[in-house]
């Protein structure tokens, strides 16, 4: 059995600064206070007993079919990314499961997949997650591929909207406004 806690006992390494050609595609998540799962091994096998981590879910698709590297930066904390084809599955880690890496080539706070073969037109599953219970933060991602167009979907997983109002329930809210306004003003005048 890996011990994966004195794996992790390791020096952190600052990562590299890259610069890549061809088509890509970066942005910036954060697992702060997200779902949990048990994250699988990166060999997509279940489950390590390191958790519940939080995650975070960043569909995205190809124009075309490529050979694409898939990389992520922690800020201070030591991360872990997944990709899954067709559907991903919080409760079922190893369906849809494509490839997984822990540290990357800039060592701890840096999670690499490089030269992953993808299908174009089809839909992929970024998931950035914590090694360990506790590891939680900004995640900076990006997917580039030599010649296919990188598309970010809808994002996907648990919804952070706010509550709003719909028109009728503001109509509403206006009308018990000026019906309580009505009933002071009879009020003062008898």
């Amino acid at each position: 059995m890996i011990d994966e806690v004195a794996l992790k006992a390791q020096e952190r390494v600052t990562p590299p600064t890259v610069v890549r050609g061809g088509n890509s595609a970066s942005y910036v998540t954060d697992n702060t206070g997200g779902p949990e799962w048990p994250r699988p091994f990166a060999d997509g096998t279940c489950c390590s007993g390191l958790g519940p981590v939080r995650y975070t879910v960043q569909p995205f698709s190809l124009s075309a079919n490529d050979t694409c590297d898939i990389s992520s930066v922690q800020a201070g904390f030591d991360g872990y990314i997944f990709v899954y084809q067709d559907a991903f599955d919080p409760l079922n880690q190893t369906v849809n499961f494509v490839a997984g890496d822990d540290d990357g080539n800039g060592g701890i706070g840096t999670s690499d997949i490089m030269g992953l073969a993808l299908t174009g037109n089809r839909t992929y599953y970024f998931v950035s997650t914590g090694f360990e219970l506790g590891d939680e933060g900004s995640f900076s991602n990006s997917i580039t591929c030599p010649s296919a167009n990188v598309f970010l979907n809808a994002a996907a997983g648990v919804s952070r909207s706010v509550p709003s109002n719909s028109q009728w329930s503001l109509a509403l809210l206006a009308a018990i406004t000026v019906l309580a306004g009505f009933l002071a003003m009879v009020k003062r005048s008898r």
